[in-house]
């Protein structure tokens, strides 16, 4: 497994940690990483905005407001891609 490979699945276990532990409705098991998590309820506005300040200060980045769009949000590989790009461009 290559170093950025390592990098991604460390982001998606910090994510799926903080879901699991902060999210707003109660969740057996774990999550489907295609799973809407806006539709699920896993995520709602006010999630939103907490899980964006908990990456911002665990992963050193800056989102900017209109990067936070239900795209990025919407599942939990589609939110593990976007921090990791993020943290790959801070990088750079």
């Amino acid at each position: 497994m290559t170093a950025q490979a390592t990098k991604l699945d460390d982001v998606n276990k910090t994510l799926l940690d903080y879901l699991l532990e902060n999210s707003g409705v109660t969740i057996s098991g774990s999550i489907d990483p295609e799973e809407n998590l806006l539709d699920s309820g896993i995520l709602d506005s006010l999630g939103i905005a907490e899980i964006t300040e908990y990456v911002e200060k665990e992963f050193g980045i800056v989102i900017d407001e209109d990067e936070i769009t239900s795209q990025n949000y919407k599942t939990l590989n589609a939110l593990t891609n976007f921090c990791h790009s993020k943290i790959t461009a801070a990088a750079a």
